[in-house]
């Protein structure tokens, strides 16, 4: 209770020096700051817009706080055009803007903002598989893959091998062999043309039935034999990391633009209501995002361009927060496979299951089937 006493007493002590001493300034009050009158926009202005007095205000701004370019006098600012968008309450400088005579970018958008020098923007399509999901976001961190198919060509007809064989008949009434396809089936007929006659030559295409093929001996027989083809050559698979360390600049469509010109979130469409019987303007149907645009090299977007159009599958894979390294890859094909995963190629058996399988079918497949079978007595 003393030390509690003597507290006291020395608080009241000090708050009668302290009244003492103001009194003893006469009560002087603490002298404001000094002001200076900056130009202000208390109107929109866009970007490449004639500024006029309306479009502006005066401030009272601190002397101490201001920075060099800030205008005092409206007739200063009059009559110039604005670099960029302005809004009401922002203080002009001479950075925003420019000389009647000059000229600005009338155009333009927000999202060049978020590029890079030297690079571009490019969009690829994707869906769920190829868009982790649709897991990606802005400012994601991706690696490309690329999966294409090859095969053979003719490199002088730029078509498909095997090349189809051909003859060249006399004139006269000589039957000729055509070929036609049934199903996936060959097959040939014969035919005459009596319009040969008339003809110095004529070349016959035998079509699918004359493949160009291999001829053999059989080693059983010793019988000269000529093997063509039994089905269109099969493409080869091959994949590869294409790019990495790719950052996502935006997912799905950008925003929409209203009959107004002004930016939307979100597109509507016109109903009626069952109720009055008006038309009433509702959100249109939110599809998932099948494009994403990435921040890319102007090299890597004529690449991208390139494999679109050639029909090449693009996949994307997401990076960990943080991780900048570049790592080689192998490019992956059936070879590649089978020896780097050890993984044999099945020996010819005496014996087989069955009933046979022509290709793979997934749990959820064979569960959808045994629903549709017919139950059983």
């Amino acid at each position: 209770m003393i030390v509690l006493a003597i507290l006291v007493i020395l608080a009241l002590v000090a708050l009668y020096a302290v009244l003492n001493l103001d009194t003893a300034n006469g009560g002087a009050q603490e002298q404001p700051a000094s002001t200076v009158d900056i130009v202000i926009v208390v109107q929109p202005i866009a970007r490449g817009a004639l500024i006029t007095a309306e479009h502006l205000g005066l401030l009272a701004y601190p002397a101490d706080q201001t920075i060099e370019g800030m205008f005092t006098s409206i007739t200063d600012v009059a009559g110039r055009r604005s670099r960029y968008d302005l809004t009401p309450g922002t203080p002009l400088n001479a950075s925003m803007l420019a000389e009647d005579n000059e000229v600005v970018e009338a155009g333009g958008s927000d999202t060049a903002l978020l590029i890079p020098a030297g690079m571009v923007a490019f969009p690829i399509p994707i869906d769920r598989f190829s868009s982790l999901a649709y897991g990606l976001r802005a400012g994601d961190h991706v690696n490309v893959i690329a999966t294409l198919l090859l095969i053979d060509i003719d490199q002088g007809f730029q078509t498909q091998t095997p090349n189809n064989t051909a003859g060249i008949i006399e004139p006269g009434n000589t039957l000729v062999t055509g070929g036609q396809n049934t199903g996936d089936q060959a097959s040939s007929s014969v035919d005459t043309n009596e319009l040969m006659n008339v003809l110095t030559a004529q070349v016959v295409n035998g079509g699918p039935s004359a493949q160009l093929g291999n001829g053999f001996v059989d080693e059983q027989t010793g019988q000269p034999f000529y093997a063509v083809p039994s089905e269109v050559q099969r493409p080869r698979l091959v994949s590869q990391t294409l790019l990495q360390d790719i950052v996502v600049l935006h997912v799905g469509n950008h925003l929409y633009t209203d009959s107004a010109g002004n930016e939307v979130e979100q597109a509507t469409t016109t109903t009626i209501d069952p109720n009055t019987g008006a038309e009433v303007q509702v959100p249109a149907p939110v599809n998932p995002p099948d494009i994403i645009t990435l921040i890319v090299t102007p090299q890597d977007a004529v690449t991208l361009n390139y494999l679109i159009y050639t029909g090449a599958q693009l996949n994307l894979a997401l990076r960990a927060t943080g991780d900048d390294s570049l790592i080689s890859t192998e490019a992956v094909t059936l070879e590649f496979l089978l020896n780097n995963y050890n993984i044999p190629v099945p020996s010819k058996l005496p014996f087989g299951l069955t009933p046979r399988i022509d290709q793979l079918i997934s749990p959820s497949q064979q569960d959808q089937q045994q629903q549709t079978l017919p139950a059983q007595p």
